[in-house]
């Protein structure tokens, strides 16, 4: 689902701003969104693998291996951008928060599995996140220039 805000004026002309919230995907646990789209550009804010599941955000089942913590996340990551008729592909940058830093390995090489034609520019850092059983967190920027939200 996209709502669509205002657009101001004074932008020059800029495409409104669109928030989307994709099907499958839980709402937002705070005053924030899932992803943002503006003139083509997917913001998608930091995903997990807790992201698709509804319910009281502290009792949500995550899995207990960084592989299926990554999977999960990138998997609510790709929900994101098909909301708005993009691939994988689109996905231009990577921001990763990742608990542990042996984990690094092991998370690359699932998400190889997902970014396999397409290298993104990535930061990674070591970061405690919301819950400490979560090992992963993943934000990214898509690029899709004929996106068209699709309705949730």
């Amino acid at each position: 689902m996209a709502t669509k805000y205002s657009n101001d004026s004074s932008a020059g002309g800029q495409m409104p701003k669109q928030i989307i919230q994709p099907r499958g995907m839980a709402e937002a646990v705070g005053p924030f969104s899932r992803a943002i789209l503006i003139d083509g550009h997917l913001h998608i804010a930091g995903t997990t693998a807790l992201s698709h599941i509804t319910g009281d955000y502290y009792e949500r089942f995550v899995p207990p291996t960084i592989e299926e913590q990554t999977r999960l996340t990138l998997d609510n990551i790709k929900k994101c951008v098909e909301a708005v008729g993009g691939t994988m592909e689109d996905i231009y940058k990577v921001v990763i928060m990742l608990k542990n830093p042996e984990d690094y390995r092991k998370m690359n090489a699932v998400r190889a599995e997902y970014f396999r034609s397409s290298a993104t520019i990535s930061t990674c850092f070591r970061a405690e996140v919301m819950r400490p059983d979560i090992l992963v967190e993943i934000e990214a920027v898509a690029y899709v220039p004929h996106a068209k939200p699709s309705a949730s």
